[in-house]
């Protein structure tokens, strides 16, 4: 089974968000950009919730609109996870008779199979405590009220939600204790007679290893004397297990060991933050493989965290081949460049609340996925998280507006703007992907030759904005325009073909002037990407 579509509504920062999830999905946008609490609501109503009605939801989970609101006021919280088959993960027959004897089985017109979960929880002013209810609806979203009573059971014995979390602390998960862990340690294939023999082995060991520490044996006369107070066993009240003489005991006190360059092996808690990471990664792909029943949907925070960049690109291969449906949100560039553009959804903050945004399949030709994938997503995928993006011609923009930006105190990277070349790739594919992740963008050219062949791109690609908020050209080349405002000394010590060696000379300068040396046109550029940086923000 595949989750193919959550709907979220009042849930912390989420006001209303639909969602469509595929067979990977990766999850991308600023912090309290709410990909952490769509992996939440996910969890709260596939894994927390049962069938008795049990609480998973608290106060604070309430969407909260401003300073002055309470939880007790707040709207109600619905979340609807919807499931459905598709032509590549088709639904075999066992699994539609299951569903369809829970009585939450849904056909459409296409003949495409569909099951509808919806969990609500409101705050009960009469109880004055927090209520909450599931269903499962129809496809009109009326509530299906022959569902069996079980019917969660049943759905979630198909469907195995994990989620790991990007707090990922390898001395808790490899405990004894540990939820991926534990089932290896308790899975032993041994017979009786097996352990018993092993567990005589032990005993022999540790009083081998007693025997010669003389010190062992003043410690037990001292202990025994225990028993003048407080009576013990009869017997032998007093052992020392220097070797655990149990199964039990010993398997949960295995360690891990991993091997570094020396050759050397140790334990996995003194390696670095990223291998120990890593290692939590890989068991929970054991797990996950060592599942037999249920589909199995993984939800990863953060996979990147404290791995080198070479070491990110390499584990996406790793995820990739981990089972199940995966849904992953990561800050990471590096794993955006292994990843097929139609897998990610960018979720922003707007002035409509969180809004999810996708590049939708047909979007681009097949020359404008090729440039895509050469220009940003392999060699520039951080561009993917920008708040608004200023598309340039060339090098001499790249360098200059980033120093005009510091010469007037302006933090670009602070106000989300990422400055974007397009000489080398296509300004109007840039256009349509930024407007499909919504990305406002703003275009700077020269008004010569080019700009007959790229304004007709950017007019296609408005989407409904303002020619004024999206493009302009303000002087017949930029290094002209320097020129003639202060830099034709700075140009003056460069042949004609080191344009670029002189743009880094004048950016240079022109950050060493600060103010006066940001003429009126570059200055207007930087003030409308921030304004249009800022525009879709609450």
């Amino acid at each position: 089974m595949l989750i193919t579509a959550v709907r979220i509504r009042n849930f912390r920062g989420i006001r209303s968000l639909s969602l469509e999830l595929g067979r990977e999905t990766v999850l991308i946008g600023e912090n309290n950009s709410g990909k952490t609490s769509v992996l939440d609501a996910l969890k709260l109503c596939l894994r927390e919730l049962g069938p008795r009605r049990q609480f998973v939801f608290d106060a604070f989970d309430f969407h909260l609109p401003d300073g002055g609101a309470e939880p007790a006021l707040a709207d109600p919280i619905e979340i609807e996870v919807r499931f459905s088959d598709t032509p590549e993960e088709e639904w075999d027959d066992e699994l539609l008779g299951r569903l369809n004897r829970a009585a939450i089985l849904q056909l459409d017109d296409q003949g495409r199979n569909h099951v509808r979960l919806r969990v609500t929880c409101e705050y009960d002013r009469s109880a004055r405590d927090i209520s909450h209810r599931w269903e499962f609806v129809d496809l009109s979203g009326d509530p299906l009220s022959r569902a069996a009573a079980r019917a969660l059971t049943v759905l979630q014995d198909e469907l195995r939600y994990y989620y790991l979390t990007a707090l990922r602390d390898a001395a808790r998960h490899f405990d004894a204790k540990g939820p991926f862990w534990r089932p290896f340690l308790q899975d032993s294939q041994l017979s009786l007679e097996k352990k018993a023999e092993i567990e005589d082995k032990l005993r022999e060991v540790n009083d081998l290893v007693v025997e010669s520490h003389s010190s062992f044996e003043q410690v037990q006369d001292g202990l025994r004397r225990v028993q003048s107070v407080v009576p013990l066993a009869s017997g032998d009240a007093v052992s020392i297990e220097a070797v655990p003489n149990r199964m039990f005991d010993m398997l949960a006190k295995a360690q891990v060991q991993l091997g570094t360059t020396t050759g050397a092996k140790i334990p996995l808690g003194r390696h670095g933050e990223g291998t120990q990471s890593l290692a939590v990664l890989m068991l929970f792909a054991a797990f996950l493989e060592a599942q037999t029943e249920g589909a199995a949907v993984l939800a990863l925070e953060e996979p990147e965290a404290h791995l080198h960049p070479s070491a990110i690109r390499a584990l996406w291969a790793l995820v990739r081949g981990f089972t199940g449906q995966k849904l992953i949100s990561t800050h990471s560039g590096e794993l955006l460049a292994e990843t097929d553009v139609l897998d990610i959804r960018r979720l922003a903050r707007t002035r409509n609340g969180i809004e999810a945004f996708r590049v939708p399949s047909g979007l681009l030709s097949r020359e404008e996925t090729r440039k895509f994938n050469y220009h940003i997503r392999q060699a520039r995928g951080e561009l993917l998280f920008a708040r608004c993006w200023l598309l340039v011609e060339g090098e001499t923009e790249s360098w200059v507006y980033p120093a005009a930006a510091r010469a007037l105190s302006l933090n670009l990277h602070r106000e989300g703007v990422r400055v974007v070349e397009f000489k080398q790739s296509d300004v109007g594919m840039l256009a349509k992907i930024a407007n499909a992740l919504g990305i406002p963008w703003y275009c700077v050219g020269d008004d010569d030759a080019n700009r007959q062949k790229d304004e007709p791109k950017l007019r296609e690609n408005l989407a409904g904005a303002e020619e004024v908020d999206r493009f302009v050209f303000p002087y017949p080349t930029i290094e002209e325009h320097l020129e003639g405002n202060g830099y034709a000394e700075v140009y003056g010590r460069f042949r004609k073909r080191q344009k670029t060696r002189a743009a880094a000379e004048v950016a240079l300068e022109m950050e060493a002037r600060g103010e006066a040396g940001v003429t009126a046109e570059i200055r207007a550029v930087l003030e409308k990407v921030v304004s249009l940086a800022g525009s879709g923000w609450q």
